[in-house]
């Protein structure tokens, strides 16, 4: 049976309900059957940021999407790698699916800058999650492939605004998956300098 899969990749530096709402949003819309969460090992625009041990990204991912039907986490990316050598390794170890890229509009305007857009948008049709401010963006690269545009509560928050509430130590209730929280402070994540 051929499956519509979309592929989430990001930092997700930590992972947060904006996130997690997107990709079941995506879900409920039946625009895919599941969504696979894809923790990059790096990230070519953040070439000079500290990024949290994959492991530990992987593992918040896991716990915030915990119990939820056509939810998934796959890690990819042992080593550095682009979008596109993401998709294509998907397509190599998931032969026969259909695959889509989801990313939320905020990335939009970034697009053309990745590495070989054209051909990420010949292997997979995206999915533009709406994330407020960023209504704006346009590329005609990303507009000629008609993507799917998805309808949803957007939700206005980003990882490093989290980051930086969590190193001030200022409360993100609401703001991330209870089980993602309690593995952070468990294991000191994203603790200031005192």
């Amino acid at each position: 049976m051929i499956m519509r899969i979309a592929l989430f990749g990001g930092t997700f530096d930590p992972v947060h309900l904006g996130h997690v709402n997107a990709a079941k949003e995506v879900l409920s819309q039946n625009l895919v059957d599941e969504v696979w969460f894809i923790p990059v090992y790096w990230h070519a625009f953040k070439e000079n940021f500290s990024i949290t041990a994959l492991e530990h990204r992987k593992k918040m991912i896991e716990l915030a999407i915990e119990g939820e039907t056509g939810l998934k986490v796959l890690d990819f990316n042992e080593n550095p790698t682009y979008t596109l050598d993401t998709i294509e390794k998907a397509k190599k170890v998931h032969p026969g699916n259909e695959f889509f890229w989801l990313m939320g509009t905020n990335l939009v305007e970034e697009f053309s800058s990745w590495e070989r857009p054209e051909i990420v948008l010949q292997e997979v049709k995206l999915i533009l999650f709406p994330v407020p401010g960023s209504e704006g963006q346009k590329s005609e690269l990303i507009d000629s492939s008609n993507p799917i545009r998805v309808e949803g509560n957007a939700i206005d928050l980003s990882s490093t605004v989290v980051r930086e509430k969590l190193l001030k130590g200022l409360p993100v209730d609401g703001l991330l998956p209870e089980k993602g929280l309690e593995y952070l402070k468990e294991n000191g994540l994203y603790k200031g300098s005192d």
